[in-house]
């Protein structure tokens, strides 16, 4: 099959080629819209978060809590207690001297929602994200900083626009530098992606060894053929964590098929021993290594010899290489090859990119037993 702009006008009902090629624009937008208004709450003496935070936390699920772990990883910087929170109950270290955003794309996510109700019981002001429902509502209700962002769109498609807002809040609150240069790098990389990675780029067979074998503008269709027919496995190493659960989320919501996502080294002292027990499963598998060689020399060595292991028990191999100057650009590099690889495996198995059936089925479930 060819994965061409047939293949996409046939498939891709959803325009979700459109979401993935404007994530440059809503990294743009959504970081100046999040900092203009964040001056103006400044103006207003309305501070985005109490002076010299003890901690920060983000709350949310799937696509509204991926922004929180890139921007996290691609802040070494920070000096406090971080973390993400996908569940109803903030940890127990949290004070009102914590920094508490809730981030919820369709402001209705019930684990985000209790997290909130939870902030605000130990006197807590959260800083809520969102493009509506019920989450802008009790920010109106309640006096909070509300970062809105624009609607209409899957969670996962609107990554820039979710994970923007959160790095200009923890510009303006302290915790880390200017950001507008990284931005801008990003921006601007994530534009040349797109015409790299793109419909109109070239179809090659994909090879694999310890640095690209292939060209980045055939990486993600070839990818892809290697995706197909296969279980997926992506590990990530220091910053690169973060993106192997977003390429893992990918492919499950874009391309109906299984994945997973684990991190190195520690996947060395238990996963790897499944490699070799049973030969059927691993000769079904692609392993994909996300490197970035700005890592610790130390866990970039770890990768290398991972992938040799799996590569001796029949697990296919490719290693896939961030690229750009600040950590920011490096870590979305490697997103928007993952988006593009996990569309056109949609497109290989036939399935339009956006819907996702089953996980909408399950929140009624979840919400006609919980009554919530």
């Amino acid at each position: 099959m060819e994965l061409g702009a047939d293949a996409v006008a046939a498939l891709d009902k959803g325009d979700m080629l459109g979401a993935i090629r404007g994530l440059a624009e809503q990294i743009e937008n959504g970081y100046a819209a999040a900092r203009r208004r964040l001056e103006e709450a400044r103006g207003a003496g309305r501070p985005a978060a109490p002076a010299a935070p003890d901690g920060l936390v983000v709350c949310g699920m799937g696509g509204s809590a991926i922004g929180a772990d890139l921007i996290l990883a691609s802040l070494p910087e920070l000096r406090v207690p971080a973390a993400v929170v996908r569940g109803y109950v903030l940890p127990g270290w949290v004070t009102s001297r914590t920094l508490v955003v809730a981030a919820s794309y369709s402001g209705s996510t019930e684990e985000t929602l209790s997290c909130l109700d939870d902030a605000l019981a130990r006197g807590c002001s959260p800083v809520c994200i969102t493009s509506g429902g019920r989450l802008a509502e009790l920010a109106e209700r309640y006096g909070l900083l509300l970062l809105r962002v624009p609607g209409g769109q899957q969670p996962r498609a609107a990554l820039g626009s979710l994970a923007a807002p959160l790095l200009a809040l923890l510009e303006a609150v302290g915790l880390c530098a200017d950001q507008r240069p990284a931005v801008e790098e990003t921006v601007a990389l994530l534009r040349r992606g797109n015409d790299e990675l793109g419909p109109a780029a070239p179809e090659e067979d994909a090879g694999s060894g310890p640095q690209p074998a292939l060209p980045v503008r055939s990486l993600a269709k070839s990818l892809a053929k290697l995706a197909l027919g296969r279980q997926v496995v992506v590990y990530g190493t220091g910053s690169t964590v973060a993106v192997a659960r977003r390429w893992k989320g990918q492919v499950n919501e874009n391309a109906k098929a299984p994945a997973y996502w684990n991190e190195l080294p520690e996947s060395d002292h238990n996963e790897i021993m499944a490699w070799a027990s049973l030969p059927q499963v691993s000769a079904g598998t692609l392993a994909v290594f996300l490197n970035d060689a700005e890592l610790d020399p130390r866990l970039l060595l770890c990768a290398e010899l991972t992938a040799a292991v799996l590569d001796e028990h029949l697990v296919t191999v490719e290693h896939v290489w961030a690229h750009g100057a600040s950590r920011l650009a490096r870590l979305f590099s490697l997103v928007q090859i993952g988006d593009y690889a996990s569309f056109y495996l949609a497109l290989l198995y036939g399935v339009d990119p956006t819907p996702v059936e089953a996980i909408e089925s399950f929140k009624a479930r979840l919400v006609s037993v919980s009554g919530q």
